[in-house]
Formats: structure tokens, sequence, C-alpha cells
């Protein structure tokens, strides 16, 4: 899954909170990210005062928080609805949920820069930019938080979208219709 086959989703999502900026919708699902983003400083700074923790828990919390720091949170949240409508209107481009998590996990850390390390190649004399992947568990357990945040939202974005598109076809049909049926 590249930015550009999420382009046109994450412009669906901006148009939709455009004409809905005063939404109740929006705040919620700040809050809920800062949420988030409280509970893995927590996981950080347990970790750091010695509590054993898991080895994925802390580098989903370190991720969560260097994303929050990098990235606006309007980025954040288009980005995942996006992902969301992606799925409901092509589910095959998802082999499972897993796939869809390590996707979702994968976009939102292409986000920020700090995902993103660089290499001098000897052989051509440049700098080249390398993409880290999380290990796979680490990878899921992030995309499981940013699931519990957004996945309502998604969801009620994608069917809204299904449903308008669906009117739009009737229209259509119905316009078909009435110019065929003329003389």
């Amino acid at each position: 899954m590249t930015k550009t086959e999420l382009k046109p989703y994450v412009e669906i999502v901006r148009r939709r909170k455009a004409r809905n900026q005063d939404s109740p919708l929006w705040t919620t699902l700040q809050t809920r990210w800062e949420q988030l983003v409280e509970n893995a400083r927590l996981v950080l700074k347990d970790y750091l005062n010695g509590k054993a923790t898991s080895r994925h828990l802390v580098m989903t919390s370190r991720e969560l928080v260097n994303i929050h720091e990098t990235v606006e949170f309007e980025d954040i949240s288009c980005t995942a609805l996006a992902m969301f409508i992606l799925q409901t209107q092509h589910p095959m481009r998802f082999r499972d949920q897993s796939g869809f998590l390590h996707q979702l996990t994968r976009r939102l850390r292409g986000l920020s820069d700090m995902n993103a390390g660089t290499w001098f190649d000897h052989n051509t004399g440049k700098v080249k930019r390398v993409y880290r992947d999380l290990p796979a568990r680490t990878s899921q357990q992030f995309g499981q938080s940013a699931l519990e945040v957004f996945a309502l939202a998604g969801a009620a974005l994608a069917k809204k979208e299904i449903e308008e598109a669906n009117a739009k076809r009737v229209e259509k049909s119905t316009i078909i219709n009435a110019i065929q049926e003329m003389q």
C-alpha cells in the first residue's frame, strides 16, 4: 500500500471533514488519540524506571509518541480513516486482518521521517534512504492501538461513502431510464 494509492481516500476524508467541521467526531477522535499517546508515555516511563515490560509494547509506545510529536493529528486521522474506507471498498487488498493492521501501521509510520534511515552507497557515491519496518508483533500491536482509536469512525465513514455512492448510482439509472423512455 503506497501513499499514492491511498491519496484518493485521504481526499474523501478531508472533504467529509471540511463539510462537517463542527462535528464532535473530530474532537472525540483527537481525545482518544491523546489518551492512547498518554498511555504510551506511561508505559515508557515505567520501562525507564525499571519495570519489566514487553519489548513490543515498549517499541509500540515509542512509535506512538514519535508520531504524535512529529505529525499533525489531522494527517494521522485522515490517513487512518482513509485506510478503513479503502478496506471497506476493496476488502481483497488485504489478505486478512493482520495484513490490514500491518499496512495501517506502515501508512501511519510513513507520515513521519522517524521510520526512515540513511546509508551511504559507496558504489554510487550517494546517500540512500531506507525504510525500517517494525517486527511483526510490534506492527500488529501498533495497528491494534490505532484500530481502537479509529475503527468505529472509519467503519461509519466507509458505510456513509457506500450509501452516497449507491444513491448517485440510483439517480444515474433513473435519469438514463427516463431518457430511454422518451420518444
